[in-house]
């Protein structure tokens, strides 16, 4: 029991020790982490103030002082010649453009025969056009491969010459339903014209006889020409040229519109109005006689008005008072 006691004093003294020394430890932790944050704080550098910048102009002198010059007729053969290469260059592109336009038209036209040109050539055309080609291309890659401009441009002429109305024919089939197509149109509306005439529509009561026959005559041989030569033409084969071309049924259009549109486009006559004569002013009373001819005429009508009501009171019969 004793040594129960005895331990339990030393206990407590143990721990008191520990509380002393814990104030004092925390004590030093502060230091050092203030230490540490003062260090910290040293080691970042003091911002810098922003130095003002001061500019200054000056000006600086110019000197021309060429040390070596060319003499007039040296500069002047610089000039000369450098306009000679120029030309030259000039002269060496339009030389190689001519050949690719060679050479562009033979390999177009040769997928062509083959495609869209197919149903407007014939067959013995189409095989003396390619045979001339492919000699062309051939001619290009030998002989032709460095040759003047005009030696291209001939050559060239020569392709289109059996090429051209191929193509020509291809044109005239795509152009000409347009060109009948707008043709109708006009012969379609001078028809309504004349039927609307003979309707006696008060549009055209102005238009003479004479002028609408005429219109009516020139429409219908333009539509007997368009009928005739559609079917010519249809029965006509697509490998040669056409019987009818583009041109001449515009021109056809150009012949009928240009006849008959100014007499379905005559306006009417303009009637004049006659101007109404403002009647003159007659010479009225004036001020006060105004004034005095309204009582009169009021006392006139009175006495008219006065007249039959004193009449019929007068002939009223009289009454019995019995």
């Amino acid at each position: 029991m004793q040594t129960d006691q005895d331990a339990q004093p030393a206990q407590g003294d143990a721990q008191k020790q520990t509380e002393d020394k814990t104030p004092n430890e925390s004590e030093e932790m502060e230091t050092s982490t203030e230490e540490n944050k003062g260090e910290k704080k040293s080691d970042q550098p003091p911002q810098a103030k922003k130095a003002k910048v001061k500019t200054k102009v000056l000006e600086l002198p110019i000197e021309n002082s060429p040390q070596w010059q060319l003499a007039n007729d040296m500069l002047n053969l610089f000039v000369e010649n450098e306009g000679k290469m120029i030309m030259q260059d000039k002269l060496e592109k339009e030389r190689n453009d001519a050949k690719n336009n060679v050479e562009e038209y033979v390999y177009d036209m040769r997928d062509k025969l083959h495609g869209m040109l197919e149903k407007f050539v014939s067959e013995s055309d189409r095989d003396a056009l390619s045979l001339k080609l492919e000699d062309t291309e051939n001619w290009l890659y030998e002989d032709g491969e460095d040759q003047p401009k005009q030696v291209y441009i001939d050559k060239l002429a020569e392709l289109k010459k059996l090429g051209q109305p191929i193509m020509d024919r291809f044109m005239e089939a795509e152009e000409r339903p347009k060109a009948f197509e707008e043709l109708g149109k006009q012969i379609q509306q001078y028809m309504k014209f004349v039927e609307a005439y003979k309707m006696k529509d008060e549009q055209y009561d102005h238009l003479d006889e004479a002028d609408v026959t005429k219109v009516d005559k020139l429409n219908n041989d333009a539509m007997i020409w368009m009928n005739s030569t559609m079917n010519q033409q249809s029965k006509h084969s697509l490998a040669v040229d056409a019987l009818v071309k583009v041109k001449d049924i515009k021109a056809k259009t150009k012949e009928l519109f240009s006849t008959c549109n100014p007499i379905v486009t005559k306006p009417k006559p303009k009637v004049e109005v006659p101007k109404e004569e403002t009647p003159a002013e007659q010479n009225g009373p004036v001020g006060d006689q105004e004034k005095t001819q309204e009582p009169t005429a009021d006392k006139g009508a009175a006495e008219n008005t006065g007249n039959p009501t004193s009449e019929t009171t007068e002939n009223k019969p009289d009454m019995d008072l019995d």
